[in-house]
């Protein structure tokens, strides 16, 4: 059963505390009050208080109408929430405002890929490419990969992952996406050099842990695939994918007791999906397995 796999977009939203917006032309109070309005939006948006940052950002713009920092604030504050339709729609009234801010075309491409419009996200990101003036290229070469590989298109997503870690080698999730890839390709070798990299940059990184152990696994080391598994228990001893492969491994180990009482968890953690549904399956097989041969 193939395992899900953890694909994250890069979708910037963090804003430098301090920063002001672009000046409204309004009198000296109003500025000051659509300046307020804003820092306590973003420092809302930072703190994860999302409704509290909408708030503060949508009283910063009925001051301030015509701001690209205030509309693409609340554009990242509304995709923050899953209203990716209103965020394009702020990000939209950002570059309409201001066509150089090149922050909120590559968010607006990261809306459109939330939307599952890939098209639409990938020409945005290879606009934020093509601008010498963008700062962080590696982002938008990173939503590219993700947009690809959403499209199937894993030889361009590769493509794309390793130009942004060209652009930034510590580039965790270019790292961790890129072995993924590699690994959807059946390429195992390729795929653990890049899982080791992205834990070169983060020993604590569970999922490229979790996907280490598969690869092992899958090409028959046991022991080493053991090890992933158990450091992914370390730092999330709830973590039903490294729980379930435990379970099995302890079942064709011939512990099946054991096995199951790892498998237990996983059926409820995940009683709709994958993992559950194998933990359960097998949890019957052994039961069954073990009324057949009359044993309590």
């Amino acid at each position: 059963m193939p395992d899900p796999k953890s694909i994250t977009l890069c979708l910037l939203i963090m804003i430098s505390v301090g920063c002001v917006p672009q000046k409204t032309g309004a009198p000296g109070k109003v500025q000051q009050t659509v300046e307020l309005h804003y820092q306590m939006g973003i420092n809302y948006l930072n703190e994860d208080k999302t409704p509290q940052a909408i708030r503060e950002l949508t009283a910063a713009q009925l001051l301030a109408s015509s701001n690209a920092d205030v509309e693409h604030a609340l554009g990242l504050a509304y995709q923050r929430q899953k209203l990716y339709d209103q965020a394009v729609d702020q990000y939209r009234k950002a570059l309409a405002i201001d066509p150089k801010l090149s922050e909120a075309r590559n968010n607006l491409g990261t809306a459109y890929l939330a939307k599952g419009s890939y098209d639409e996200a990938i020409s945005f990101f290879e606009e934020c490419l093509k601008d010498p003036s963008y700062p962080t290229p590696e982002k938008a070469a990173y939503n590219l990969g993700v947009a690809y590989f959403a499209k199937k298109d894993i030889d361009r997503a590769i493509q794309n992952y390793e130009k942004s870690i060209l652009l930034k080698p510590e580039n965790i999730n270019a790292l961790y996406n890129l072995a993924y890839a590699h690994e959807e390709k059946n390429n195992a070798e390729k795929a653990l050099e890049y899982y080791k990299k992205a834990l070169a940059v983060d020993q604590s990184f569970k999922e490229a842990n979790f996907r280490s152990g598969v690869v092992y696994e899958g090409l028959g080391d046991q022991n080493r695939a053991i090890e992933a598994y158990k450091r992914v228990l370390e730092i999330d001893p709830e973590h039903v994918g490294a729980q379930l492969k435990m379970g099995l491994i302890l079942i064709s180990a011939g512990n099946s007791d054991q096995g199951i009482k790892m498998l237990e968890p996983v059926v409820v953690a995940d009683p709709e999906g994958p993992y559950g549904k194998q933990a359960r399956e097998e949890i019957a097989k052994i039961r069954m397995n073990q009324v057949s041969s009359g044993k309590k």
